[in-house]
């Protein structure tokens, strides 16, 4: 689960880092920052964010119009709001732009924790309840599944999808691919190497060497930032994975496509 904290005051927002543990509100993946709403929707276009923290009050758009701008790409990110004041007018556009929760400021870091930890427990649950919808469409009797199920091509299009958003996780594993869809990951694994030829994990390696490639071959980066950005917080092991990929360093590489 990634999150965006976007606050313009940094002193808050270190503090913030800091106070909380995250993990164990739910937030095991990626924490973006953002000083203003304008940095915060350059990070939503790249980044997959699952839940944004928010202040109000910022100069230049404030909070509310970073969501309506938000709501116009992601009907459904969920946005926990962050304010100084107690204003109905606030709390009224906040319910009306579908705001998950609101958050008076100054709050202890344990009032943050908990409404963190219930909107990722509701995130969850959301994803399980669209997953069994999905594949597990009523058919003469509730929650059984039915003989016509969904085809294995657009469960492995949604692995693909999944993996595509948590690619630079260095701790994504099958089962977290698993637990997310809420699927056995023996037959996540069964189904998608009969239709792709490898196994999950082939493929997720396949994806991040294809990555790095991509970000080798732009000017000045850096091998050991690329290692990071695919994934990989051991560089002589991306390395060593690299070279049996493509057959050479990652520094060979860069040199012969630069």
């Amino acid at each position: 689960m990634n999150l965006l904290i976007v606050d313009d005051e940094m002193i808050a927002v270190k503090g913030m880092l800091n106070g909380v543990d995250w993990k164990s509100c739910g937030i095991d993946g990626n924490i973006w920052t953002a000083y203003s709403a304008e940095w915060a929707l350059k990070i939503l276009n790249v980044q997959q964010v699952d839940l944004m923290l928010c202040d109000i009050e910022m100069p230049g758009a404030s909070g509310l119009e970073l969501l309506r701008a938000v709501r116009e790409i992601d009907k459904e990110l969920p946005c926990i709001f962050l304010t100084c004041h107690a204003s109905f007018e606030y709390a009224q556009e906040a319910i009306s732009l579908q705001c998950t929760d609101y958050i008076l400021k100054p709050a202890p870091y344990e009032v943050i924790a908990e409404k963190v930890k219930k909107a990722c427990d509701d995130i969850r649950q959301k994803r399980k309840d669209k997953v069994q919808e999905r594949y597990f469409a009523d058919a003469g009797e509730e929650n059984e599944p039915p003989r016509n199920a969904k085809t294995p091509k657009e469960l492995v299009a949604l692995i693909e999808q999944y993996i595509a958003g948590h690619l630079r996780e260095s701790s994504l594993l099958v089962t977290d691919i698993a637990e997310a869809l809420y699927l056995n990951k023996d037959y996540l694994n069964r189904v998608f190497k009969k239709e792709k030829g490898v196994s999950i994990s082939q493929y997720l390696i396949s994806e991040r060497m294809k990555l790095a490639a991509v970000l080798l071959r732009e000017d000045g980066s850096n091998v050991n930032l690329v290692a990071e950005k695919v994934g990989y917080n051991n560089y002589p092991y991306f390395a060593s994975s690299f070279k049996r990929f493509y057959g050479c360093t990652p520094s060979q590489y860069q040199r012969e496509q630069g």
